[in-house]
Protein backbone atom coordinates (compact mmCIF):
# COMPACT_ATOMS: atom_id res chain seq x y z
CA UNK A 1 0.00 0.00 0.00
CA UNK A 2 1.28 3.40 -1.20
CA UNK A 3 2.48 5.30 2.40
CA UNK A 4 1.10 8.31 1.05
CA UNK A 5 -2.92 6.63 1.34
CA UNK A 6 -1.52 4.92 5.04
CA UNK A 7 -0.66 8.39 6.60
CA UNK A 8 -3.97 9.80 4.67
CA UNK A 9 -6.10 7.56 6.40
CA UNK A 10 -4.19 7.98 10.09
CA UNK A 11 -4.58 11.69 9.66
CA UNK A 12 -7.75 11.47 8.94
CA UNK A 13 -8.96 9.41 11.48
CA UNK A 14 -6.65 11.45 14.64
CA UNK A 15 -9.10 14.51 13.26
CA UNK A 16 -12.33 12.34 13.51
CA UNK A 17 -11.11 11.60 17.40
CA UNK A 18 -9.47 15.00 18.40
CA UNK A 19 -7.56 15.86 21.96
CA UNK A 20 -7.86 18.69 23.88
CA UNK A 21 -4.47 19.41 23.46
CA UNK A 22 -1.85 18.16 20.79
CA UNK A 23 1.64 19.05 21.84
CA UNK A 24 4.23 18.12 18.69
CA UNK A 25 7.98 17.84 19.07
CA UNK A 26 10.76 15.76 17.43
CA UNK A 27 8.12 14.65 14.68
CA UNK A 28 5.80 13.15 17.04
CA UNK A 29 2.27 14.62 18.33
CA UNK A 30 2.06 14.16 22.44
CA UNK A 31 -2.04 13.80 22.68
CA UNK A 32 -4.23 14.61 25.78
CA UNK A 33 -7.60 15.05 27.11
CA UNK A 34 -7.63 12.99 30.72
CA UNK A 35 -9.44 10.11 31.37
CA UNK A 36 -8.99 6.66 29.96
CA UNK A 37 -9.73 7.08 26.00
CA UNK A 38 -5.90 6.06 24.70
CA UNK A 39 -6.15 7.78 21.82
CA UNK A 40 -6.37 11.03 22.87
CA UNK A 41 -3.67 10.06 25.47
CA UNK A 42 -0.77 8.75 23.81
CA UNK A 43 2.36 9.55 21.72
CA UNK A 44 1.69 9.75 17.98
CA UNK A 45 4.17 9.73 14.92
CA UNK A 46 3.69 12.31 12.57
CA UNK A 47 4.44 12.12 8.34
CA UNK A 48 8.01 12.53 8.25
CA UNK A 49 8.97 11.52 11.74
CA UNK A 50 12.44 10.31 12.28
CA UNK A 51 12.67 7.70 14.98
CA UNK A 52 11.86 7.67 18.93
CA UNK A 53 14.83 7.73 20.72
CA UNK A 54 15.78 8.29 24.49
CA UNK A 55 15.47 12.18 24.47
CA UNK A 56 11.86 11.66 23.03
CA UNK A 57 10.78 9.69 25.41
CA UNK A 58 11.93 11.14 28.33
CA UNK A 59 10.47 14.22 27.26
CA UNK A 60 7.22 12.36 26.48
CA UNK A 61 7.35 10.90 30.31
CA UNK A 62 7.73 14.73 31.47
CA UNK A 63 4.89 15.91 29.48
CA UNK A 64 2.17 12.91 30.69
CA UNK A 65 4.02 13.21 34.58
CA UNK A 66 2.86 16.72 34.65
CA UNK A 67 -0.68 15.67 34.18
CA UNK A 68 -0.16 13.01 36.52
CA UNK A 69 -0.41 10.24 33.61
CA UNK A 70 2.05 7.28 32.88
CA UNK A 71 3.29 7.96 29.08
CA UNK A 72 1.16 6.19 26.30
CA UNK A 73 3.36 5.59 22.78
CA UNK A 74 1.22 4.43 20.01
CA UNK A 75 3.06 2.73 17.54
CA UNK A 76 1.73 2.24 13.75
CA UNK A 77 3.12 -0.83 11.85
CA UNK A 78 4.17 1.42 8.71
CA UNK A 79 5.81 4.27 11.28
CA UNK A 80 7.51 3.97 14.78
CA UNK A 81 7.05 0.08 15.06
CA UNK A 82 10.53 -0.62 15.00
CA UNK A 83 10.37 1.69 18.54
CA UNK A 84 8.63 -0.95 20.30
CA UNK A 85 12.47 -2.77 21.66
CA UNK A 86 13.66 0.79 22.77
CA UNK A 87 10.25 1.27 24.77
CA UNK A 88 10.76 -2.39 25.91
CA UNK A 89 13.79 -1.99 27.28
CA UNK A 90 12.42 1.11 29.79
CA UNK A 91 10.39 -1.63 31.12
CA UNK A 92 7.30 -0.57 28.25
CA UNK A 93 4.34 -2.84 28.00
CA UNK A 94 2.17 -3.61 24.93
CA UNK A 95 -0.91 -3.11 24.65
CA UNK A 96 -4.73 -2.44 22.19
CA UNK A 97 -3.46 -4.14 19.37
CA UNK A 98 -5.67 -2.19 16.22
CA UNK A 99 -6.62 -2.75 12.54
CA UNK A 100 -7.61 -0.22 9.97
CA UNK A 101 -9.51 -1.39 7.74
CA UNK A 102 -10.52 0.71 4.11
CA UNK A 103 -13.61 0.20 2.06
CA UNK A 104 -13.96 1.61 -1.57
CA UNK A 105 -17.37 3.60 -2.17
CA UNK A 106 -16.68 4.17 -5.41
CA UNK A 107 -17.92 0.19 -5.55
CA UNK A 108 -19.44 -0.22 -1.98
CA UNK A 109 -20.69 -3.22 -0.82
CA UNK A 110 -24.99 -4.34 -0.71
CA UNK A 111 -26.71 -2.51 2.22
CA UNK A 112 -29.87 -3.29 3.28
CA UNK A 113 -32.24 -0.65 3.57
CA UNK A 114 -31.49 1.30 6.90
CA UNK A 115 -34.24 2.75 9.21
CA UNK A 116 -31.20 4.30 11.46
CA UNK A 117 -31.64 8.28 11.50
CA UNK A 118 -29.07 10.78 11.24
CA UNK A 119 -28.39 13.83 13.04
CA UNK A 120 -25.95 16.60 11.86
CA UNK A 121 -25.14 17.11 15.75
CA UNK A 122 -24.79 14.61 18.58
CA UNK A 123 -28.47 14.53 20.04
CA UNK A 124 -28.85 13.71 23.43
CA UNK A 125 -30.70 10.78 23.00
CA UNK A 126 -27.80 9.32 21.23
CA UNK A 127 -25.26 10.87 23.86
CA UNK A 128 -27.42 9.04 26.28
CA UNK A 129 -27.34 5.83 24.30
CA UNK A 130 -23.57 5.97 23.78
CA UNK A 131 -23.23 6.16 27.57
CA UNK A 132 -25.28 3.33 28.03
CA UNK A 133 -23.26 1.43 26.13
CA UNK A 134 -19.91 2.45 26.29
CA UNK A 135 -19.58 3.96 30.19
CA UNK A 136 -15.91 4.97 29.65
CA UNK A 137 -15.11 8.97 29.91
CA UNK A 138 -18.83 10.05 28.91
CA UNK A 139 -17.49 13.66 30.20
CA UNK A 140 -14.29 14.15 27.95
CA UNK A 141 -16.01 11.89 24.58
CA UNK A 142 -18.82 14.98 24.70
CA UNK A 143 -16.52 17.15 24.42
CA UNK A 144 -14.31 15.31 22.25
CA UNK A 145 -17.24 15.42 19.90
CA UNK A 146 -17.29 18.97 20.18
CA UNK A 147 -14.11 19.89 18.50
CA UNK A 148 -14.96 17.36 15.39
CA UNK A 149 -14.77 19.41 12.31
CA UNK A 150 -17.84 18.91 10.10
CA UNK A 151 -18.86 17.09 8.31
CA UNK A 152 -20.30 14.74 10.25
CA UNK A 153 -23.05 12.42 10.82
CA UNK A 154 -24.25 10.66 13.95
CA UNK A 155 -26.02 7.47 13.25
CA UNK A 156 -28.89 5.69 15.51
CA UNK A 157 -30.41 2.64 15.14
CA UNK A 158 -34.13 2.77 17.60
CA UNK A 159 -35.81 0.11 19.18
CA UNK A 160 -38.93 0.41 21.18
CA UNK A 161 -38.08 4.38 21.10
CA UNK A 162 -34.70 3.60 22.56
CA UNK A 163 -31.24 3.97 20.49
CA UNK A 164 -29.89 0.42 20.81
CA UNK A 165 -26.83 0.73 18.26
CA UNK A 166 -25.55 4.33 16.73
CA UNK A 167 -21.80 5.34 15.15
CA UNK A 168 -21.03 8.38 13.82
CA UNK A 169 -19.18 9.53 10.65
CA UNK A 170 -16.65 12.52 9.84
CA UNK A 171 -15.51 13.09 6.51
CA UNK A 172 -12.04 14.52 6.25
CA UNK A 173 -9.63 14.69 3.01
CA UNK A 174 -12.76 13.35 0.51
CA UNK A 175 -12.76 9.58 3.38
CA UNK A 176 -15.34 8.70 5.53
CA UNK A 177 -13.82 7.82 9.21
CA UNK A 178 -16.34 5.79 11.20
CA UNK A 179 -16.40 5.67 14.86
CA UNK A 180 -17.78 4.56 18.15
CA UNK A 181 -19.76 2.03 16.28
CA UNK A 182 -21.41 0.14 19.16
CA UNK A 183 -24.78 -1.79 20.03
CA UNK A 184 -26.47 -2.86 23.33
CA UNK A 185 -25.61 -6.30 24.56
CA UNK A 186 -28.78 -7.62 24.59
CA UNK A 187 -30.01 -6.00 20.79
CA UNK A 188 -26.72 -7.50 19.69
CA UNK A 189 -26.89 -10.19 16.04
CA UNK A 190 -30.33 -8.17 14.81
CA UNK A 191 -27.93 -6.46 12.26
CA UNK A 192 -28.64 -3.21 14.38
CA UNK A 193 -24.71 -1.93 13.48
CA UNK A 194 -25.17 -3.01 9.99
CA UNK A 195 -27.93 -0.45 9.46
CA UNK A 196 -26.61 2.27 11.73
CA UNK A 197 -22.78 1.99 9.61
CA UNK A 198 -24.94 1.38 6.52
CA UNK A 199 -26.65 4.54 6.68
CA UNK A 200 -23.05 6.84 7.28
CA UNK A 201 -21.86 4.82 4.11
CA UNK A 202 -24.70 6.11 1.70
CA UNK A 203 -24.64 9.31 3.39
CA UNK A 204 -20.73 9.61 2.36
CA UNK A 205 -21.03 8.17 -1.48
CA UNK A 206 -23.29 10.87 -2.03
CA UNK A 207 -20.71 13.65 -0.77
CA UNK A 208 -18.19 13.06 -3.24
CA UNK A 209 -16.06 10.49 -0.90
CA UNK A 210 -13.78 7.92 -2.16
CA UNK A 211 -13.39 5.60 0.61
CA UNK A 212 -14.41 4.68 3.93
CA UNK A 213 -11.84 3.78 7.30
CA UNK A 214 -12.26 2.49 10.33
CA UNK A 215 -10.00 0.90 13.07
CA UNK A 216 -10.87 -2.09 15.01
CA UNK A 217 -9.72 -4.20 17.96
CA UNK A 218 -7.51 -6.46 16.15
CA UNK A 219 -9.23 -9.97 17.65
CA UNK A 220 -12.73 -8.12 17.38
CA UNK A 221 -13.59 -11.36 15.37
CA UNK A 222 -17.48 -10.74 14.91
CA UNK A 223 -16.90 -7.22 14.21
CA UNK A 224 -14.31 -7.49 11.61
CA UNK A 225 -17.10 -10.00 10.05
CA UNK A 226 -19.50 -7.48 9.98
CA UNK A 227 -17.35 -4.38 8.14
CA UNK A 228 -16.14 -7.36 5.91
CA UNK A 229 -19.83 -7.61 4.95
CA UNK A 230 -20.25 -3.76 4.53
CA UNK A 231 -17.37 -3.44 2.04
CA UNK A 232 -13.91 -3.09 4.71
CA UNK A 233 -11.86 -5.80 2.94
CA UNK A 234 -8.87 -4.28 2.55
CA UNK A 235 -6.23 -4.10 5.74
CA UNK A 236 -4.42 -0.84 5.80
CA UNK A 237 -2.46 -1.40 9.05
CA UNK A 238 -2.53 -2.29 12.50
CA UNK A 239 -0.94 -0.44 15.47
CA UNK A 240 -0.63 -1.19 19.20
CA UNK A 241 0.39 1.04 22.63
CA UNK A 242 3.33 0.79 24.30
CA UNK A 243 2.27 1.88 28.23
CA UNK A 244 5.12 3.18 30.22
CA UNK A 245 5.22 1.30 33.67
Amino acid sequence: MNEDVLWRSEMACRAAWPAETDFCFAGWSARRSGGNIRRVNSLNPLPGFTGLDEAVIDRTEAFYRSFGQPALVRLMSFAGAASSDLLARRGYRREGATTTLCADLGNPAPVVASRARLWEHPDPAWLAARNRVAVSDPAIFAKMLQLIEPPRRFAGMEVDGEIRSLAYGVIVDRMLVVESVATEEVYRGRGLARQAVGSLLHWAAAQTVDRAVLQVVTDNAPARALYRSLGFADVLFDYFYMRQP
